[in-house]
């Protein structure tokens, strides 16, 4: 059991639960007991996988195939989650879309527009869904952005400029639906060795090697380290922060 607090009614959803960001946050927030619902795009396999990570911890877990361009379908999900479990006390958005890494004025038009859409059209879906939700009693919201939205580095703006959009739509919601006690945060993320990271094919010189060589700690977080933020930051623990954008990124943004 971890030191974190979760209501002991209700239940945490994490969109992009089965991801190598979202599948750490579902783990540690269950392992600090809470029951948990997630979403995950094609990969039923990891998320059953996942399913029986919760229950060895003794508590529930739940998984849907959701798009999130689908605002009906994101809808009906929280509806299902609700009938289950009762209130939602915890939201976390930890899904994106593959990072293309290229001058902006390199990305096809294509490619921008869709960028734009998984992350701002699918973030705001799910605000529809679940802010009527957390109206009633109160909840948390924590968006995973990226570090790049504070300190800029070039080719990399088909993350930063979508992610800034999520950025200030929980800056929004903390500002709009604060006094209903709902609190929305943003968590900045670094050079993480999990998750999309890990996938970008970046020669040396590349984007990767910038951004550690201008990490201060001179080197790429720790799983661990990330999670135990964003947990943080959707917990009873963090009750009186709202309207944050905390980087875990070893002072890149410094």
């Amino acid at each position: 059991m971890s030191h974190y607090r979760f209501p002991a009614d209700g239940v945490a959803i994490v969109f992009g639960g089965s991801g190598g960001l979202g599948s750490g946050v579902v783990e540690l927030m269950s392992r600090s007991g809470a029951d948990v619902a997630f979403t995950y795009f094609k990969n039923k396999d990891a998320a059953d996988a996942l399913i029986g990570k919760v229950e060895e911890n003794g508590r529930q877990g739940m998984a849907a195939s959701v798009d999130l361009m689908d605002i009906k379908a994101v809808q009906s999900f929280v509806d299902s989650v609700t009938e289950r479990f009762g209130r939602i006390h915890s939201v976390v958005f930890a899904t994106g879309p593959f990072l293309n890494i290229l001058p902006i004025m390199d990305a096809e038009p294509e490619v921008f527009y869709e960028t734009l859409d998984t992350d701002v059209k699918g973030f705001y879906h799910v605000l529809r869904a679940v802010v009527p939700a957390l109206r009633e009693s109160g909840g948390s919201i924590t968006a995973l952005t990226t570090a790049a939205i504070h300190k800029y580095i070039s080719t990399d703006g088909l993350s930063s400029i979508p992610k800034a959009g999520v950025q200030h739509l929980c800056t929004a919601i903390a500002r709009e639906e604060g006094h209903h006690g709902i609190r929305a945060n943003c968590v900045a993320v670094g050079l993480i060795a999990v998750g999309l990271s890990q996938e970008i094919e970046s020669p040396p010189g590349g984007i990767l090697d910038q951004w550690t060589k201008q990490t201060p700690l001179g080197r790429a977080g720790a799983p661990a380290e990330l999670f135990d933020t964003v947990v943080f930051l959707a917990s009873e623990n963090a009750g009186y922060i709202s309207g944050q954008s905390l980087p875990v990124d070893g002072g890149y943004s410094a």
